[in-house]
């Protein structure tokens, strides 16, 4: 089979079982519904994707190659660490509020195996937020404590992500303004830790 015609298939796979898993969620997805959906038999479909885990990993992948894509657009003109950093806490709280879906489904999947949370924090799956953490900390703290912070960051900003995404009542033309809240909140913590001050979390960025 041509490589370009092996792509395309393998794309017609991904959309359809997208479509199924946003639909129904992940337990609808089988290989037979999604041959059935892009008139492929369930053999054939094996032949791109070994299983049906297999499949949500690709998702998975693709997933996250649109988020880096939109990550690094969001951050163009930011200057240092921590308006790198309040620019990709703004744009990941964004990106799941507006695709509730895709974060539940990344998320029921994280229940079974490692993939964007949880002990995923420690493999990287927040890319360098714990870097960035790290440099706004630096020679302030420990470095087991910078380490132990920029985890703490990490799984902040999935709560305050999955605190966002379950209210879907939150009205369009609010959803600005609570993630710059949530954002101000999450880099001012980290601020108030560079200080070395035991009071909440003050001032905005930008």
């Amino acid at each position: 089979m041509p490589e370009a015609e092996t792509a395309d298939t393998r794309h017609r796979i991904l959309d359809a079982a997208e479509e199924i898993a946003r639909k129904n969620g992940l337990d609808s997805l089988s290989m037979r519904a999604i041959a059935e959906r892009i008139g492929l038999s369930a053999p054939a479909a094996y032949r791109h994707f070994r299983s049906k885990s297999e499949i949500v990993r690709a998702m998975i992948e693709r997933g996250y190659g649109r988020f880096v894509r939109g990550l690094k657009a969001a951050r163009r003109g930011a200057k240092g660490p921590e308006e790198v950093l309040a620019a990709t806490v703004r744009y990941y709280l964004r990106f799941w509020i507006r695709d509730r879906t895709g974060f539940q489904l990344a998320s029921e999947w994280s229940r079974n195996e490692v993939s964007l949370t949880g002990t995923a924090i420690a493999s990287g799956s927040f890319g360098d937020i714990p870097d960035l953490v790290a440099a706004i900390l630096a020679g302030s703290r420990d470095p087991v404590e910078i380490a132990r912070i920029g985890r703490w960051t990490c799984a902040t900003l999935y709560g305050l992500a999955l605190s966002l995404v379950q209210d879907e009542g939150i009205p369009r033309a609010r959803e600005k303004e609570l993630v710059n809240s949530a954002a101000d909140f999450l880099v001012g913590a980290v601020r108030t830790a560079a200080s070395g001050r035991t009071e909440g979390a003050s001032g905005k960025i930008g």
